[in-house]
This record gives structure tokens, C-alpha cells and sequence, in this order.
């Protein structure tokens, strides 16, 4: 067996990730309270993406995966650019229509 896969050494990583995780879990509730203003959605966006980075490198072990697995997961990031691209594109695109307009079709 080797050192990596040991049993101890498996559950000593996933206790460090679990500790990891809901530190992670603490600032996002502890910064969803923060009176930071405009900081608070690149605060919150910035604490999701190492939780997932976390995920992604200690669970999904793509540190030590093939091209494959690495691939797939790029894939699925570029997936996820688009749609959200694709997203804002159209909410920056839309006219709004003025304050006291009603669209009652009665």
C-alpha cells in the first residue's frame, strides 16, 4: 500500500478538507452579514471558487488525474463561462421599461 493511499493518510486529507470546508462555510455567513457593500459579491464568489477548487483537487483528484479528467473539467468550466456570458449578455441587452409602467393586457 502506498503512502498515499493509506487509509490513515486518506481520512487525516478528508478531515483537513472537511476543517477546510466549513472555514470556508463560516466566511460565507460571516460575510453575507459584513456591511461591505459592493465587496460583498466578489467576497462571496471569491470564497465559492476555492471551496470548489477544494473539491475539484481532494475529492475529485483531478491534481493527480489523467488528460482526460482534466480535460472534462476544463470543459465543463468553458460550459460554464458561456452560459453565464451568454447571461449577462442578455440582461445588459434588455431595455427596461419605465418606473409606473403597467402591462395590464385586461
Amino acid at each position: 500500500m502506498t503512502d498515499k493511499t493509506h487509509p490513515v493518510r486518506l481520512w487525516r486529507n478528508a478531515a483537513l478538507v472537511w476543517v477546510a470546508l466549513s472555514l470556508a462555510l463560516a466566511a460565507t455567513v460571516a460575510g453575507a452579514y459584513l456591511d461591505i457593500g459592493i465587496w460583498k459579491l466578489p467576497l462571496a464568489l471569491a470564497i465559492a471558487a476555492i471551496k470548489a477548487a477544494l473539491v475539484a483537487a481532494i475529492f475529485m483528484e483531478l491534481t493527480g488525474a489523467g488528460a482526460g479528467s482534466r480535460i472534462a473539467a476544463l470543459v465543463g468550466l468553458l460550459w460554464l463561462a458561456l452560459m453565464m456570458s451568454l447571461t449577462f449578455a442578455d440582461e445588459t441587452t434588455r431595455t427596461r421599461a419605465p418606473d409606473g409602467f403597467s402591462q395590464n393586457t385586461e
